[in-house]
């Protein structure tokens, strides 16, 4: 059951069409715009629906009021973030890293890699950087041996 304290995360085509709308928001203005993507570490079939959504939460927190955080396919978190350029993008993706880590430790030791992909340097679309973020977390992953 949901709080009053919680949020409703976003998910599916809510959540990509709220990036589309930000992410074109931002080319109109020739603001930069990132996409972070954090992908936990689990077996095959395991069930981390209760730590990916304490997690979601957790990340709702760090953020703007409008910038934009949800789930893609139940299990990747992915945070939109207006205004903010490569160099932002990467200390708040190692910072998101390490918090999603403490955040899931009291529910179950969950390791989790994040990756960040920053408009105009890494695409122009909400769907490219999505996919790159997402893309760029899931190697650092598969490089660490999961």
């Amino acid at each position: 059951m949901i709080s009053d304290a919680e949020v409703k995360l976003e998910r599916g085509l809510e959540l990509e069409r709220r990036l589309m709308v930000a992410v074109e928001r931002a080319a109109v203005g020739g603001e930069p715009y990132t996409i972070v993507a954090g992908v936990p570490q689990r077996l095959p079939g395991e069930d981390i629906a209760q730590v990916i959504e304490a997690c979601g939460q957790h990340a709702h927190g760090l953020v703007r009021d409008d910038d934009i955080v949800g789930l893609l396919d139940s299990e990747i978190l992915v945070v939109g973030l207006r205004e903010t350029g490569t160099v932002a993008a990467r200390v708040f993706a190692y910072r998101l890293q390490g918090d999603l880590r403490l955040r899931s430790q009291p529910i179950r030791n969950t390791v989790w890699e994040t990756a960040y992909a920053t408009m105009p340097q890494d695409g122009d679309s909400a769907e490219e950087l999505t996919l790159a973020a997402i893309h760029g977390a899931m190697n650092r992953r598969r490089r660490l041996g999961n």
